[in-house]
């Protein structure tokens, strides 16, 4: 038992060198900043309160946090696949909060998730009548949205099906690998910005009749602020 037990203190010792090389120079500061994107995300949680969406948005924020954890430690396969699993959470929830039949029958086990349900062309929450119904003004965007949308998650599903391309990319052994870790912080600002830009679709009427537009304009402007749609509101 003793063995048994060390083999495990001396993991502690791995993840502890891994994590310190994670944080090192310009590392430290773009996990940072990804990390600050939790408190954007607990902003528009606070604007869903007492709605029935507001416990999906938890739960997806919790994997977010896991994956903020993963990623340090040098586990970017479970990096890979929380962020995907927060990245669909947070879309599934923006499509059930305009529909309360389907979110009862989600919770009942009677609707699944289907990414292919999310962004469909017709009826997801990037098409022309989702976005019209909400913002008008924002469908030319919701375009590059769902192609923005696809790509990263088809690219982090490569990392959590172990494609070919991918598992010659990760390392053999859990460490700390420069290249993988640049890559989960380009995928997780991809993902951020079209998760911004879903709440933004979905709640700026609620925000704008809330007086709330200056409490977010930091994350808004931050994540999105260079598409023209979005930059108009704060002029």
């Amino acid at each position: 038992m003793e063995k048994y037990l060390e083999q495990y203190k001396n993991i502690n010792k791995q993840f502890e060198k891994i994590i310190s090389q994670s944080l090192q120079g310009a590392n430290l500061r773009i996990h940072a900043k990804a990390a600050v994107f939790t408190e954007d995300y607990e902003l528009w949680i606070k604007l869903a309160k007492d709605s029935y969406e507001e416990d999906i948005y938890k739960q997806a924020l919790e994997q977010y946090k896991a994956m903020l954890l993963f990623w340090n430690m040098g586990l970017y396969k479970y990096a890979f696949i929380a962020l995907r699993g927060y990245f669909e959470l947070t879309l599934f929830a923006i499509q059930l909060s305009t529909c309360e039949l389907d979110y009862r029958m989600w919770k009942n086990g009677e609707l699944d998730l289907y990414w292919s349900d999310i962004t469909d062309c017709n009826k997801g929450i990037f098409s022309p009548q989702f976005v019209k119904a909400f913002q008008p003004s924002f469908v030319e965007t919701s375009k590059l949205m769902i192609n923005m949308a696809k790509c990263v998650y088809r690219e982090c599903s490569e990392y959590i099906h172990s494609n070919y391309i991918t598992s010659e990319f990760l390392p053999e052994e859990t460490s700390f690998n420069q290249q993988v870790f640049e890559d989960i912080s380009n995928k997780t600002e991809t993902i951020n910005k079209v998760i911004t830009f879903g709440f933004t679709t979905r709640y700026l009427e609620k925000i704008i009749k809330q007086g709330k537009l200056q409490c977010f304009e930091n994350s808004i402007m931050v994540n999105i602020g260079n598409i023209p749609c979005i930059s108009e509101i704060y002029k």
